[in-house]
């Protein structure tokens, strides 16, 4: 990876890495972005909270990297925050240490930015990339099959949190505790459509998910985001109103099912795999609705922190 001190960057790549699973998926992800067609102006913030072997084959063979070293309890929107600060390009890009950039992925921003200059932020789609067994598919199209190719390109509120580009200036802007709260699809993106930021969606702009999970991973990881997510929708007082709806969490499971497969038949790239996914996918979504309920009735507690 060049020297980015001799010339003006134009991209920041944000990337936290907090993979326990697959966790050298991440030098393919540098390894890519080492290789981006045009060679774009770019510097890579690698917010690490693992400090492993890995981290060491970072520093060696790809030392341009700037790693930012985190305490294991960092969580991601943290890390993500961190390194975002010392972030000096035009544009600050964030994906995730398991997602893997086509040759041109910086080369795609660019135009998408180009055809929309009127926009704050721009997303793309996520493609699988792990496609080896059901559960390969499963973990993905629970996660994922809404922002599977395609998706309708042009103005929207909600872009892909690990296919995101936005301008570094909106940064300046937005208190850092917005940024440091939650994950940016549920805290960032609503605070700047409600500002009147532009947020653009561009199928062009793809990026591979690649991490392979075992089955254990992504049922634990599957009900701490439930729980996360839920046990933050209410205040801590409000005991009849997280009482109810954690009662109304066990209608969750067929509902997600219903609208997964309503959802996703319509996806060219996805629909070949539902048969084989959906003994998973109804695991994912009983585990799913569990989460939620326990969020509800016991709160976040440290759900956010093992998030990865």
């Amino acid at each position: 990876m060049q020297n980015e001190n001799d010339r003006a960057v134009t991209y920041s790549v944000v990337i936290g890495r907090v993979s326990t699973e697959d966790d050298e998926r991440i030098l393919e992800t540098l390894e890519s972005l080492d290789n981006q067609d045009e060679d774009p102006s770019r510097e890579v913030l690698l917010a690490d909270r693992i400090s492993d072997h890995v981290s060491q084959r970072i520093r060696s063979e790809y030392p341009d990297v700037k790693i930012i070293e985190c305490p294991p309890t960092t969580d991601l929107p943290t890390m993500r925050t961190l390194a975002t600060k010392q972030a000096a390009g035009d544009f600050v890009l964030v994906t995730e240490d398991h997602c893997v950039p086509p040759r041109d992925w910086l080369k795609q921003f660019a135009r998408a930015f180009a055809e929309h200059p009127e926009a704050s932020a721009i997303g793309g789609s996520v493609v699988n990339g792990v496609t080896d067994t059901a559960l390969d598919w499963a973990t993905f199209l629970c996660e994922y099959a809404p922002m599977s190719p395609p998706i309708e390109s042009g103005p929207t509120p909600n872009l892909a949190g690990m296919n995101v580009a936005y301008r570094r200036e909106i940064f300046e802007e937005v208190d850092e505790q917005i940024l440091t709260s939650g994950f940016w699809e549920t805290t960032l993106h609503p605070l700047l459509h409600r500002q009147g930021h532009v947020l653009v969606a561009d199928d062009n702009v793809r990026i591979f998910h690649c991490k392979k999970f075992s089955l254990g991973l992504f049922l634990r990881q599957r009900f701490v985001y439930s729980r996360y997510y839920a046990g933050i929708r209410f205040a801590t007082g409000q005991k009849a109103k997280r009482l109810i709806y954690a009662m109304a969490s066990v209608a969750l499971p067929p509902l997600l099912t219903l609208r997964f497969f309503q959802n996703a038949r319509h996806k060219v790239s996805v629909r070949s795999h539902l048969a084989e996914a959906a003994p998973y996918l109804m695991l994912f979504y009983l585990v799913w609705g569990a989460g939620e309920a326990w969020g509800y009735l016991f709160g976040p507690r440290d759900a956010l922190q093992e998030i990865e």
